[in-house]
């Protein structure tokens, strides 16, 4: 499942615009090997299988995105949801349930 199967498309393709509309364009440097800017700091990167950190330079600017995320300074678009409208949900004949045996 893709978070393209959980979103409506209008808000897939709002948020993918988003996404894809920052301002900074990738660019090629002289060998030709995709570079960014880091999110965090904008230092210039290689954008390759090489660097495990890609998009960040550092495990330190992939540590700070991550507490961003987790500290909600980062969230994606949508209505918020109160305890009713997730019940529902939940009672929607739509949604898939699975039968998972309870643990002895």
């Amino acid at each position: 499942m893709s978070l393209k199967d959980l979103l409506t498309d209008e808000l897939y393709e709002e948020i993918s615009k988003e996404a894809h509309d920052d301002g900074i364009a990738p660019n090629k440097d002289s060998n030709g090997q995709i570079t960014v800017a880091c999110p965090i700091c904008h230092k210039t990167v290689v954008y390759s299988s090489d660097n495990p950190f890609r998009p960040f330079c550092s495990q330190r600017c992939k540590l700070i995105d991550l507490g961003a995320w987790a500290s909600n300074q980062r969230a994606l678009k949508g209505k918020s949801i109160t305890e009713d409208d997730d019940a529902e949900l939940l009672d929607s004949k739509d949604l898939v349930k699975y039968n998972i045996p309870d643990e002895e």
